[in-house]
């Protein structure tokens, strides 16, 4: 497999969810099933493929039934009125474990929350009471396979479709961030050639681990913001900041002074180019800095592989003009591991040209 690296100029990094709401209090009781959110059903949640909405039904879920008062009212109305999480930059709270940076705020039909989450891996941390000025209560640090194994076992796997079928993911780290207004994602269309911002699928947001080419990396999505962080081809810390994601005028690029301008270069070094490309019979999204002249960027795209006789849907990273696979992303670090290296027969590689 090819060295994995990313052919962007300006990539920018993910948040967390937090969550939470209502002072009305409820028993917690992890066996009796008066104090569970739901009656039981033989519905069953996976570990292995969970959306972004299905991550925080299940977290939302977890906490309710473990730990009542707010989070279990706050599952009780999302239920009712819907589930939203809110993505911010980890230190917007004040908490004992900042995860990956990002910090996931939940909340019921817009209610504000102090209810957070933060993810690291394969492990959550939940809190309560968790605000700017007054440091969260944290509850526990839990792996999302006990998280599921704990919701299966109840019969709670039914409330976490439910809530999951119109749970809404909020992503605020744009305003929130460090870098200037004329980086911000608010900044108008028009502008160097910025036609607004795509829309990244649903399929692909969240958080993507790696372990292939001897390095460890992770990619995040949200609906139009980027992130990736890991080791660059030159083994310094590629981390980076959040990149907002845009479609850009064609004829922007073909004035060569736009491309080569330090001023723009700086107002817009949070911006990438974005678009999509069909080829190997999978649909792209294809990612370059926003001033990038030579290149080809990085390639993703969602597909399905069968790992241990099981359908499991991966995230492909790929670069190059023939779109070659460079990397294969798995929705845990676990299966990350599991998997390290492994090339499948079905995708294209650079070998293979």
């Amino acid at each position: 497999m090819n060295k994995k690296h990313l052919m962007i100029v300006s990539v920018a990094g993910l948040a967390l969810l937090a969550a939470g709401c209502s002072s009305q209090s409820s028993p917690t009781n992890d066996g009796n099933s008066s104090s569970l959110l739901t009656s039981k059903s033989s519905t069953k949640v996976s570990a292995d493929n969970l959306s972004p909405q299905e991550m925080v039904s299940l977290v939302t879920t977890y906490a309710g039934n473990k730990y009542g008062e707010q989070w279990y009212q706050t599952a009780k109305d999302a239920k009712k009125d819907g589930l939203e999480v809110d993505l911010y930059p980890a230190d917007h709270y004040k908490l004992s474990d900042n995860g990956q940076g990002v910090a996931y705020n939940v909340k019921a039909s817009g209610k504000s929350s102090n209810l957070v989450y933060t993810v690291n891996g394969d492990n959550v941390t939940i809190y309560k009471n968790a605000s700017g000025n007054n440091s969260g209560k944290k509850l526990t640090t839990v792996s999302r396979s006990s998280m599921v194994n704990t919701v299966n076992n109840q019969g709670q796997g039914s409330f976490v479709k439910q809530l999951s079928q119109n749970a809404q993911v909020n992503d605020k780290r744009g305003g929130s961030s460090s870098t200037s207004t004329s980086n911000d994602s608010s900044t108008k269309s028009g502008k160097y050639g910025n036609e607004g911002p795509i829309t990244v699928p649903s399929e692909m947001r969240g958080t993507w681990y790696s372990e292939d080419n001897d390095s460890s990396s992770t990619v995040t999505f949200g609906k139009n913001t980027f992130q990736y962080q890991g080791d660059d081809a030159d083994g310094s810390d590629g981390s980076n900041s959040l990149s907002h994601l845009y479609k850009q005028n064609p004829s922007f690029a073909k004035n060569e002074d736009n491309m080569t301008d330090q001023g723009i270069e700086e107002a817009t070094k949070n911006w990438s180019r974005t678009s999509f490309w069909d080829c190997h019979g999978m649909h792209w999204l294809n990612i370059q800095g926003w001033c990038q002249g030579a290149g080809d960027g990085s390639f993703f795209a969602v597909h399905t592989e069968t790992i241990d006789g099981k359908k499991v849907k991966v995230l492909v990273q790929a670069g190059g003009a023939t779109i070659a696979t460079d990397a294969v992303y798995y929705q845990t670090q676990s299966l990350a591991h599991q998997n390290k290296d492994t090339e499948f027969d079905d995708l294209h590689y650079a070998d293979d040209d």
